[in-house]
């Protein structure tokens, strides 16, 4: 099976490295034939690559006459339906449409729509290309309803397609093809946000495509269907097998260049693989819990129904503005900008467009620089300030709704908006309930509870290095608190983690306060104890948290047809492998059963946690990660979620030792008399906003709430 995957990869890699994001031609086609190695043949292909570089260079009237008689030669060799015919109209059709003179596109943009569907079929990337490409036009020619429609058209292929490849290829070659994808999302908002605003068809295509691709990637990379595999009993793990085998046959069929395969029998052999693999998902789906949460289907009308009544959904994403009119390809894309969707259980969704990115990232940093100081005096004053970019403007579309659930993008993942200031000089937790989340997909996860299978666990403490008694860390609680105060961090450069003896209280107080509670600290408090577990009800870590900022490494420009493949840099890495939690032996990189001591965020999403009620990382930076946009957090946050936790509660900064412990106390507390999982941080918050001494955000604000918002007993919800 291996073998196959990799064939099927290889296939892909050939489709990705021409696919366009929003307007640019399919490009060449990797099967050989005879004819394809004559001598006219070869001069169509100069002549397209020269009509790319002078398209690249704004010289459309001079790539023209070049494109024409590609197409001619092509046309002559191969006969009017070859897929390379399909390629040379697309090419020529952007062209035209660059000029403006979409009278001429249009009809060429039609043909090789043709060619795809009948040679390829409906769901193959190049017919999504051409439709991208159609959509371009009818916007730049205003008419908006039929670009929607286009658009939508292409993104039911791509969604189709995406279940296929997130399976099959490897993480690079997955993390290729949404790629390039990400343009293609930019434009669909941007048709509504900036083109269509009227448009509740428009509106409806552009949530649907943030519910489904927010985070996409990273899911992508945890490969979840493999966690899921280790957890099956072995018959879930025969029919996964066959589930998996059969959607690699699909993938191989749909997504591999033309052969000699009739489109016929492509189309009989597809419909056979599908309605095998909709059979297999059905049988996984009443046999196995969690299979069936991760493979229920993202639709705005399922979204709504998981909305409680009285609540709303606000989806922030930050995208790009698309040009359809652009003249040259460096007009075709504006700067990133923030635009808020809110979704209610009733009713038609809403928007906002929040302006431009740069500014509200900028505003982000500067709050961010006045919470992570207890000290500061302008924390308000920069609350206040990214207040008006960004929530007042959803203000005025809530209403008197009171309970959001909020899924922000970008720097604003990293912003804690409780800590916003209103018109009224209030903190928005003293008038919001605020419930995060990765994505407004995951409230679709909650329409099932799975049993916890084990009772709650504690790890806190760890004794970092391997070679020092555990009488150190106890020593270290003589310290003055006051005199130096500890923050849950590290210190990226040397990744040496001292003792934490504020959370040693912390255990001995939850042990008591959490019945029949395992609780591990000093040298028991190990990453392999923690990946022993199996679905505790809650857990509760209390350690070091870092994030280590990404390596970008330079990657060759891949600028197709229409200049707009974005591939500037690579990641030097997986982002889950620079963010995690140390435990002991940390230090020495040497732990109990052959591990490091560190927890990487991709080690997280494969921990057993489908069950669990509750995360607690009480640690610093937990909640930080890599921020890509339309990505979400690429760190601890998203990770355990996709591990199976129903709600983590985590930091996004340096956090004081005692305040934190005090503050974990105080939450567990009101856990246990019943209160709600956000509502109880919450109460917590506003008891801290009123006392003397930690009434600064610094002290209250760094942790937030994800997921499940409701009592730890609360009953499963229903979206159906």
């Amino acid at each position: 099976m291996l073998k196959q995957w990799q064939i099927i990869a290889a296939t892909m890699l050939v489709l990705l490295g021409c696919l366009p994001e929003v307007k640019h031609a399919v490009g060449q086609q990797s099967a050989a034939t005879p004819a394809a190695q004559s001598a006219e043949l070869a001069e169509a292909e100069r002549l397209n690559q020269q009509v790319v570089e002078l398209y690249n260079a704004g010289r459309y009237d001079e790539a023209v006459p070049m494109a024409e008689r590609a197409l001619t030669i092509r046309e002559k060799a191969l006969g009017t339906e070859h897929t390379l015919v399909a390629t040379s109209l697309d090419n020529l059709a952007v062209l035209y449409d660059a000029k403006g003179d979409y009278t001429r596109a249009e009809p060429l943009y039609q043909r090789a729509l043709t060619i795809w569907e009948k040679a390829l079929g409906v769901e193959h990337p190049n017919l999504g290309a051409s439709l991208n490409n159609l959509a371009g036009l009818y916007e730049a020619k205003g008419d908006y309803a039929r670009a929607v429609q286009s658009k939508q058209r292409s993104q039911e292929g791509r969604e189709h397609n995406l279940t296929l490849i997130l399976i099959t290829g490897s993480e690079n070659q997955k993390q290729l093809y949404l790629n390039t994808l990400s343009g293609e999302t930019d434009s669909t908002i941007s048709l509504h946000v900036r083109s269509a605003p009227a448009s509740q068809q428009a509106a409806q295509l552009a949530l649907t495509t943030i519910l489904r691709r927010k985070g996409r990637a990273l899911d992508a990379m945890t490969d979840q269907i493999a966690a899921l595999r280790r957890r099956a009993n072995p018959e879930d793990v025969q029919l996964l097998d066959q589930l998996t085998a059969t959607r690699a046959q699909l993938a191989n069929l749909k997504l591999k260049a033309p052969d000699a395969t009739s489109a016929a029998q492509r189309q009989a052999q597809a419909a056979q693989l599908e309605a095998e693999a909709e059979r297999l998902e059905g049988v996984m789906s009443q046999r196995n819990a969690e299979f069936r949460v991760q493979a229920q289907p993202v639709t705005v009308e399922r979204v709504k129904a998981a909305i409680p009544e009285g609540t709303a959904l606000v989806e922030i994403v930050s995208y790009k503005p698309f040009n359809a009119k652009a003249k040259t390809p460096n007009e075709t894309w504006g700067a990133a900008r923030y635009v808020a969707y809110v979704l209610r259980r009733e009713g038609a969704p809403a928007f906002v467009d929040l302006g431009e990115a740069a500014k509200i990232n900028s505003a982000v940093r500067t709050f961010r620089e006045a919470l992570t100081d207890p000290e500061s005096e302008n924390a308000k004053e920069a609350g206040r300030t990214l207040d008006k970019l960004t929530m007042r403007p959803v203000r005025r579309l809530l209403g008197a709704t009171k309970h959001i659930f909020l899924s922000p993008d970008g720097a604003l993942n990293l912003a804690p908006f409780a800590a916003l200031v209103d018109e009224g000089n209030r903190y928005l937790v003293e008038t919001l309930t605020i419930t995060y989340l990765t994505s407004g997909r995951d409230l679709l996860r909650f329409s099932e509870r799975i049993a916890s299978r084990g009772a709650p666990v504690v790890i806190a403490n760890p004794q970092f290095d391997a070679s020092t008694p555990n009488a150190n860390n106890a020593a270290a609680q003589n310290e003055n608190p006051l005199q130096q105060p500890r923050r849950r961090s590290v210190n990226f450069g040397t990744l040496n983690f001292t003792p934490l003896p504020g959370t040693d209280g912390e255990a001995t107080s939850l042990r008591t306060l959490l019945t029949g509670a395992q609780v591990m600290t000093r040298g028991e408090a190990t990453e392999a104890k923690l990946k022993a577990v199996r679905s505790p009800r809650l857990l509760h870590v209390a350690t070091h948290g870092f994030f280590l900022p990404d390596q970008p490494q330079a990657a060759p420009n891949t600028t197709g047809f229409g200049g707009t493949q974005q591939q500037a840099t690579v990641a030097g890495e997986n982002p889950l492998l620079r963010s995690g939690l140390a435990f002991a032996g940390a230090n020495n990189r040497q732990s109990a059963e052959g591990e490091d001591g560190i927890l990487t965020a991709l080690e997280a999403s494969a921990l057993d946690l489908w069950g669990t009620r509750l995360v607690v990382l009480s640690a610093c930076e937990t909640g930080v990660g890599e921020v890509k946009n339309g990505a979400g957090v690429y760190g601890l946050r998203r990770a355990l979620v996709l591990a199976g936790s129903e709600t983590q509660v985590m930091s996004l900064w340096q956090v004081s030792d005692e305040a934190t412990r005090d503050l974990m106390i105080a939450y567990y507390k009101r856990l246990q008399a019943g209160e709600g999982r956000t509502e109880a941080l919450r109460n917590v918050q506003l008891e801290m906003i009123r006392s003397k001494d930690r009434s600064h955000p610094n002290f209250w604000a760094s942790f937030i709430q994800s997921g499940e918002w409701r009592s730890l007993d609360a009953p499963a919800t229903s979206n159906k």
